[in-house]
């Protein structure tokens, strides 16, 4: 008799299958949506960093007259040129800057070794909020973040641009030169060489223009818009920026010194969140926000909405309008 009861009891092979495959389906309805939350948890973290980084820019404008950091400099250079003068010649970036300032730079030794050294880069730009969550999926790295190279210029490539002439702008931006949809700061592609560098810390290839050689048109805003003309319409202020036929929507593998990729990835956007499809934006008024775009199979761009405008500052009064505005700066 408690042998029958006991039978009766048990499982049958078909109920136990049973479970299993409903359990097995809440398994593959849950991890979908689990790993949706933790990416839009990254995501959040991420924009997070940004507003953190806009503070600690606005903080350093408020100490210095109005005036954003330099993107980076040499702490000796040589007059006229602002190049390396050698010796003590330590380069400081922006994000040294912002580190120092928010006291939350790293040691050197507890998150990037070099050769089994406490790394200098990481103690002097390792503020925790430089780093992209999604981005450290990717790989270790010092900073997932590039400043905008109008906003952040860098005395050495200024002189660079114009020669022996006076620059137009040889100072970085002020907050009074910003428009609110002015990007400050933006994801950027990781490469294997930022695990002991801060890597470009300017992003001066955002578009096929190349920002750093053409000044009048990639530098200001002017409701007079010349280059919109040249060629017709496709330079225009309020178009969208362009990326180069060989750029992909990618963290690339090292292609130059130090493990960096060059030229079309060196402090480019990089969308990166909402799977592969959006890129976080610091603009110039505070705001942090996602900014789409569309890829093929080959992650090339189909369509994005990141405006050229958003990488001008203010036309400076007194500047006027050259006479044949098609000519090269």
């Amino acid at each position: 008799m408690r042998t029958r009861l006991r039978r009766a009891r048990a499982f049958t092979l078909v109920e136990l299958l049973v479970v299993i495959g409903i359990i097995a389906a809440l398994i593959g309805i849950l991890l979908p949506v689990l790993s949706g939350v933790s990416a839009r948890g990254r995501d959040l973290k991420c924009q997070s960093n940004l507003r953190t980084i806009g503070q600690m820019v606005m903080t350093y404008a408020a100490e210095n007259r109005g005036s954003l950091p330099y993107g980076y400099y040499y702490n000796r250079s040589t007059p006229g040129s602002w190049t390396d003068a050698g010796g003590d010649g330590r380069l400081t970036t922006m994000w040294s800057l912002i580190s120092r300032m928010s006291g939350k730079q790293y040691g050197g030794d507890d998150v990037f070794v070099n050769g089994g050294n406490p790394n200098p880069e990481a103690k002097h730009n390792g503020a925790p909020f430089l780093r992209c969550p999604e981005a450290e999926l990717v790989l270790p790295h010092i900073c997932s973040y590039v400043g905008q190279f109008v906003a952040f210029c860098t005395p050495f490539d200024e002189y660079r641009v114009v020669g022996s002439a006076q620059p137009i702008q040889d100072r970085p931006a002020k907050i009074d030169d910003l428009f609110p949809f002015t990007i400050l700061a933006y994801d950027t592609a990781v490469f294997p060489g930022m695990i002991n560098d801060v890597g470009y810390v300017t992003g001066a290839d955002v578009d096929r223009q190349r920002m750093w050689t053409d000044r009048y048109q990639r530098r200001y805003y002017s409701h007079a818009d010349p280059y919109g003309r040249v060629p017709p319409g496709v330079f225009g202020q309020n178009r969208q920026v362009q990326f180069e036929l060989d750029w992909r929507n990618i963290d690339p593998a090292p292609t130059g010194p130090e493990g960096f990729a060059g030229y079309p990835y060196q402090g480019n956007l990089r969308f990166r969140h909402a799977k592969n499809t959006a890129v976080n934006v610091l603009y110039g008024d505070g705001r942090v926000e996602s900014v789409s775009g569309k890829f093929n199979g080959n992650k090339n761009i189909l369509k994005h909405d990141v405006m050229r405008k958003s990488f001008m500052t203010k036309w400076p009064s007194g500047m006027g309008i050259r006479a044949n505005p098609a000519e090269p700066s």
